[in-house]
């Protein structure tokens, strides 16, 4: 005989094995005495196994994550269990499940929201295949895999099982590792695989389009990427904090170099070796047109301008515009704005080959003199130092008064204290300035210390 089956809903899966236990008490079996039996262990007959929800993932490969076949007996404790698999699959953020039909032909139906694949995915140092090839790989196991996988879940686990399988079908040594990266070349986050142990070195390096830097200089500036382990990573890392700036220095603000294409290239002197070339992108030389500040009121656009120290139709220096900035936080420092932060963006014109910098400056708030200490002197000498400080407490501090104040007021303390017969002896003179962020202020403090290493004393 055949008994009914009533609709079993089960609540999202987001913990499923903490929800199993209270999730029977939502199942009332209607059933003869003869079979009434706990919840957990009824068994019925699959007729047919559906999937709602599914968009990326195929119900092939649902299924085949679930386990389940058509024909199959199975409790509903077995179920449970299939739902927590199909969770640590890493293929859904959560899953319901429901039983409708008879005993013997029962319809499960499994309702589910995927996880979002948005993250990309990237290799590393598998310098042996093409990425198309080790996507292939991915597939055979994660049938979903299109070159992105979820933030979360066991979907990278799985995407490590197939790179370690094929290295394996190829008979290649090194073990598989994931790392959560972020792509220097573009500062997005990515998910990361590569090999380790697997003894490649670079041996050689090219530079393919180099014209405005000889392929030479970048070579002789590359010496931190020989020698080592292959790391595509690393390359472009380093390629992007050691080349980059060469072409910035020289105007080239749009320079660039594609992704490190590696080949085994061994030789007597590099076992194991690896040749590395990579595409250079010099771009156009700019030459510099204006500055445009925003956000400030300490400083004029002039005054702002001076600091800076870019003059019109020089060339676009990178380094000398970061120098100049920090000039810049340092002017605004001295108006007591100690936080002083300022983001640029460029705007190019490639028709005359200038560029314009937009500049927006971030004040905070402006700091004032709290307390000046003076420790290791005699009180009238401590006095005296004092008398010779000129921010007074509450006035606007200056951020650079306290190094001013050293190298000038100091001497002329100590070469006053040598004229009228009592010279002071050897002193190392520290200035310790610690702001007080609740109050906006910043306390100086002036060590006088011994110095058993004296300079030549000042001259009377």
């Amino acid at each position: 005989m055949s008994l009914p089956v009533p609709q079993r809903a089960r609540p999202s899966y987001a913990s499923a094995c903490a929800l199993a236990a209270a999730a029977l008490l939502l199942f009332v079996l209607h059933a003869t005495p003869a079979l009434a039996r706990q919840d957990g262990q009824h068994v019925v007959k699959l007729e047919r196994i559906e999937f709602k929800g599914l968009e990326r993932v195929k119900q092939e490969e649902a299924l085949e994550k679930s386990g389940l076949k058509t024909g199959q007996s199975v409790s509903i404790d077995e179920l449970d269990a299939v739902a927590n698999r199909l969770l640590q699959s890493g293929l859904f953020k959560s899953l319901d499940y429901s039983i409708k039909g008879t005993t013997d032909k029962a319809v499960v139906t499994f309702t589910v929201a995927e996880q979002t694949w948005a993250m990309p995915v990237a290799f590393d140092n598998f310098v042996w295949f093409t990425d198309e090839e080790l996507r292939d790989a991915i597939r055979r196991r994660v049938p979903a895999f299109d070159g992105t996988a979820p933030e979360g879940g066991n979907v990278t686990e799985q995407i490590k099982q197939a790179l370690q399988d094929l290295l394996r079908e190829r008979k290649i040594e090194g073990t598989v590792h994931y790392d959560f990266s972020e792509d220097p070349s573009t500062h997005k986050v990515e998910h990361l695989f590569g090999v380790k142990g697997s003894g490649l070195r670079v041996c050689k390096v090219n530079y393919q389009g180099a014209r405005a830097l000889s392929e030479e200089l970048l070579v002789q500036k590359s010496g931190g990427i020989f020698d080592n382990d292959y790391s595509r990573a690393f390359v472009l890392g380093f390629v992007e904090s050691n080349l980059v700036p060469l072409y910035g220095e020289r105007g080239y603000l749009r320079a660039s170099f594609g992704p490190p294409k590696a080949k085994p290239e061994s030789t007597d002197e590099c076992e194991k070796g690896l040749a590395v070339s990579m595409q250079v992108d010099e771009g156009s030389i700019y030459v510099w047109d204006k500055a445009a500040w925003e956000g400030t009121q300490a400083l004029t656009a002039q005054e702002l301008d001076a600091a800076l120290g870019m003059r019109a139709r020089e060339v676009a220096n990178v380094a000398k515009i970061e120098k100049g900035l920090a000039s810049v936080r340092r002017v605004l420092g001295r108006k007591g704005y100690l936080n002083a932060r300022v983001q640029a963006a460029r705007e190019f014109d490639d028709t005359n080959r200038t560029v314009a910098y937009r500049f927006r400056v971030e004040e905070g708030a402006q700091y004032r003199m709290g307390d000046l200490f003076i420790e290791g002197l005699s009180e009238a000498d401590a006095n005296n130092i004092r008398g010779r400080w000129a921010i007074l407490h509450g006035d606007v501090y200056d951020d650079g008064y306290p190094d001013q104040f050293l190298k000038k007021n100091i001497l002329e303390f100590q070469r006053e204290s040598l004229r009228a017969g009592r010279p002071l002896p050897p002193m190392k003179i520290e200035g310790k300035a610690v702001p007080d962020p609740s109050k906006h202020v910043v306390n100086v403090t002036l060590v006088f210390k011994p110095d058993p290493t004296p300079p030549k004393p000042p001259t009377p």
